[in-house]
């Protein structure tokens, strides 16, 4: 993944993941896509009608004869921008997704010709047509909302006619397909139009009012068409949980919890594009399919992390396994409109899930849920868990002794454990929760897996764009460069060392260039005693006192020095005498910080030798002997006032 998509992610999650457990209500905002009327995170945009508003895509071209000099939008192509809607499109998506339906396959796939429907969430599960005239009559309410929700496509023919009453207003109005959305010709349009995913087609002589929204697909609006984004503030209430504070009895995820897929051993992999909030990981594995996805957190492979992440699931297993079963009777199968209370659910053999299971909490919000099953866990296509009473998040577990396969089109809710075997779900599933396995491989495939909902979430251009940033080992020290292609407000960098990949300490301050759009070259030199796997990264910090992190990198470092070096008194202020276990002959001293050489000192012979301060500032310096061009020893030293 690009670097400054993961700066971007970092601070993302330090948004997401360390602020204290809240429940609050907000409503549906499209935050940085307000000002877009079209946007598809991967696929062309042909505007030939005339459209107004700002147009993007993250990979593909723009084009039309509607972008001509009376076009006033601005247009944006793979850029900062166009990363954060796509993280704005994740988080849309999120949210209608988690909408509560009111009309579960209820209305026929076909709407219009003449129908008058009320305010509410629809669902089909299959695709869904528009003919005729629809009327969305909000009953004399401002705020009334209407979200089509369509499993697969959504076409609407030739002069179809979408009509608001009753105080409906468009920005309250969602099309959303899991799949292509196609409007024929003389055609008017009222809400916003979002594919996930696939194409948009608009035919000519159309009017829409709503945005062209696809996660996947190539925009078209057609000849003599009129496209702007609908006007006032959406109504639509959505629920928004941030932080984590589970009941103590199933607090045991430690480092696994920042992870939404991860296997101790075994693949990792994602089909098309899809959004996940928190970690990709494997200990044991390849990772593979992400590189169109949205990622709000980082990926880690056979490193630290996963190392210590393993052990962390391993131990949530076994303590989770260790909770006493509360019923043994229920039956292996469940869903089908079934209410469970708060338990810890054993089957002896193989389950499944079908249908839709709501999980009751009874109003407490430690309501503990763990459905476990002997073997394999099956949970057929457009099957739903849904929470009510006070059940939350970080108390539900299902916990499988085989294979966990989850249909296309599933809304599961809850951490899905596998023990030593394969994770998996279909195509357009949701999960609000996290997908592991002890020993197996974890997949999936176009949807989306979040652990926790992004609220309260201001998107804005990134401070800096980091185009590489690298540490290399070289003769007795670490070198560190990155290049930025473009900052905004960025006031200085602290680069950030760790020994274990996850507490890092700074060793370097170096100023930023506040604004600037040129690529801007920056090093250090990293000298230590330290042996063994090294970890970097930079902490960026802008005027405002706003920080974001770039990836980490790893060295493997190793002094290979052959002479000890002693130096006494050590700090100093003025004189120190250095101390080696070995003659030197003509070696030479090097005196540097992390910006690189300060003094030099040729021609040292013997074993012992006075330095002078002179005009070395107080602070920490590394020193270095060198002898026959290599280096020798080093060590490093303090100077005082």
């Amino acid at each position: 993944m690009p670097v400054k998509k993961q700066i971007q992610n970092a601070v993302l999650i330090v948004l997401l993941l360390f602020s204290p457990t809240v429940i609050f209500s907000q409503t549906l905002d499209p935050g940085i896509l307000s000002t877009f009327e079209a946007f598809t995170g991967m696929g062309a945009v042909v505007i030939d009608g005339q459209i107004t508003g700002d147009v993007g895509t993250d990979s593909g071209a723009i084009s039309g004869t509607g972008l001509d000099s009376t076009y006033t939008g601005m247009q944006y192509n793979n850029d900062s921008i166009t990363d954060l809607d796509k993280i704005a499109m994740l988080r849309m998506y999120i949210h209608l997704s988690n909408v509560f339906v009111t009309y579960p396959g209820t209305h026929a796939a076909a709407f219009g010709n003449g129908d008058t429907i009320t305010p509410g969430v629809y669902s089909i599960a299959s695709s869904g047509s528009l003919a005729g005239t629809l009327t969305l009559d909000g009953g004399g309410n401002t705020n009334a909302f209407f979200i089509m929700k369509f499993d697969e496509e959504f076409t609407a023919g030739a002069g179809s006619n979408i009509i608001l009453s009753g105080g409906t207003r468009a920005c309250n109005v969602y099309w959303v397909a899991e799949g292509a959305i196609s409007v024929a010709s003389n055609s008017s349009i009222k809400g916003t139009l979002f594919s996930h995913p696939g194409a948009i087609s608009i035919g000519t002589n159309c009017q829409i009012e709503g945005r062209l929204l696809a996660s996947e697909g190539a925009i078209t609006l057609g000849d003599s068409c009129v496209a702007f984004a609908p006007s006032g503030v959406s109504s639509i209430p959505i629920k928004c949980s941030s932080g984590r504070d589970p009941a103590a009895a199933v607090d045991v995820l430690g480092s696994i919890e920042g992870f939404a897929m991860f296997s101790s051993s075994g693949a990792v992999s994602n089909a098309t594009i899809s959004g996940f909030v928190g970690h990709i990981g494997s200990n044991a594995g390849i990772i593979s399919g992400f590189a169109s996805s949205v990622l709000i957190g980082e990926f880690y492979n056979a490193d630290s992390v996963t190392a210590q992440a393993k052990i962390d699931l391993d131990s949530a297993y076994i303590k989770l396994t260790a909770i006493p079963k509360t019923d043994s009777t229920h039956a292996a199968s469940f869903g089908g409109g079934d209410t469970l209370t708060a338990g810890v659910y054993y089957i002896a053999g193989s389950g499944s899930l079908a249908g839709t299971l709501t999980l009751d909490g009874g109003g407490n919000p430690d309501a503990i849920f763990i459905i476990r099953f002997n073997g394999a866990f099956s949970v057929t296509a457009q099957s739903k868990v849904i929470f009510t009473n006070g059940t939350r998040l970080c108390n539900v577990f299902w916990i499988a002794e085989g294979a966990v396969s989850m249909g296309a089109f599933t809304y599961m809710k809850g951490t899905v454990l596998a023990h030593d075997f394969a994770c998996s779900m279909a195509a357009n599933g949701n999960l609000e929760g996290r997908m592991l396995s002890t020993s197996g491989a974890v997949s999936f495939s176009t949807g989306a897996i979040y652990y926790n909902l992004i609220c309260h979430l201001t998107l804005s251009p990134l401070p800096i764009q980091v185009l590489s940033f690298t540490a290399e080992v070289e003769d007795g020290h670490v070198q560190l460069d990155w290049i930025t292609t473009a900052e905004i407000n960025n006031d200085y960098f602290n680069v950030e060392q760790s020994v274990d990949g996850i507490n890092f300490t700074s060793i370097s301050r170096i100023k930023g260039a506040g604004n600037s759009t040129q690529a801007l070259s920056y090093s250090i030199v990293h000298y230590t005693t330290v042996e063994g796997r090294l970890y970097y990264r930079l902490k960026q910090t802008d005027f405002d006192g706003n920080t974001s992190y770039s990836k980490i990198v790893a060295v493997e470092f190793k002094n290979n020095k052959d002479v000890i070096l002693d130096i006494y008194p050590n700090p100093f202020s003025g004189e120190t005498t250095f101390h080696t276990s070995k003659n030197l002959i003509d070696a030479s001293l090097i005196v540097c910080n992390p910006q690189g050489v300060v003094k030099q000192i040729e021609n040292i012979s013997g074993r012992t030798f006075s330095f002078q301060r002179e005009n070395l500032r107080s602070g920490l310096y590394w020193v270095k002997v060198v002898q026959d061009d290599k280096v020798v020893a080093i060590k490093k030293v303090v100077v005082t006032n």
